[in-house]
């Protein structure tokens, strides 16, 4: 059997390659940032006022992990994070100016990447793949 036609090897390829991509463009960029940094501000970007426990419940990550990068981007003047009103012992993270403005530069270079990546795919055939993604995912959660 060709490995081209095994899904568990163009999965890995596909992930292993997007990896290598975005590695490329974030340096291309100049973007002092590693990839757990960019994902966590992707998530803050997306949830204004989430937690480090949100956060840990939705990438998986060990919330002691997800505490250590925090406190990176913290240093890095990217975040800023404020008591919560409703429980005290929670922190509710939100981008600054700063941070801001680094997701703009750090969005044009994933522009690039996914330009790249659909390159000659329809539109139809991306939705197909992100709906059959998706269906993917659902399954091995439910595992």
């Amino acid at each position: 059997m060709n490995d081209d036609s095994d899904i568990r090897q163009v999965l890995w390829q596909l992930a292993f390659q997007f990896k290598v991509s975005s590695k490329r463009a974030v340096r291309d960029y100049d973007l002092p940032l590693n990839g757990m940094h960019i994902r966590l501000l992707q998530m803050i970007r997306r949830h204004p006022d989430c937690t480090a426990q949100q956060i840990a419940s939705v990438t998986g990550r060990d919330k002691a992990q997800i505490t250590r990068v925090i406190k990176e981007l913290e240093s890095m003047a990217l975040i800023t994070r404020t008591p919560d009103p409703g429980d005290r012992r929670a922190q509710l993270l939100s981008l600054n100016e700063k941070g801001r403005g680094l997701m703009a530069r750090i969005k044009d270079a994933e522009d690039e990447v996914k330009k790249t990546l659909l390159k000659g795919i329809n539109k139809k055939d991306q939705n197909t793949f992100i709906e059959i993604g998706n269906r993917m995912l659902d399954n091995l959660r439910e595992h």
